[in-house]
């Protein structure tokens, strides 16, 4: 995930870095995230928007937020078909 994160252009780097920081703060609290157009894909995984075409995709454990993958939609698919 770190070698995603550091690939991208200056503004999507910072772009996903700030929905990072606001998905930590609001997980949980669905009033609070109702902007980062986080969805349930499986019992304990997430994706949530990070612009027009980036996603994150992360685990929820009980004390940690676990990023997984940061990419397309495409890219997001593929990675839940090898699961």
């Amino acid at each position: 995930m770190q070698k995603q994160l550091l690939a991208l252009p200056g503004e999507q780097f910072a772009n996903v870095v700030r929905k990072l920081l606001e998905l930590g703060s609001a997980f949980g609290k669905p009033h609070e995230h109702t902007g980062l157009g986080i969805r349930k894909l499986r019992p304990d995984l997430f994706e949530c928007r990070a612009g027009l075409t980036l996603r994150v995709l992360f685990r929820s454990a009980p004390s940690a937020l676990i990023v997984r993958l940061i990419g397309t939609h495409d890219e997001v698919q593929k990675y839940l078909r090898t699961l």
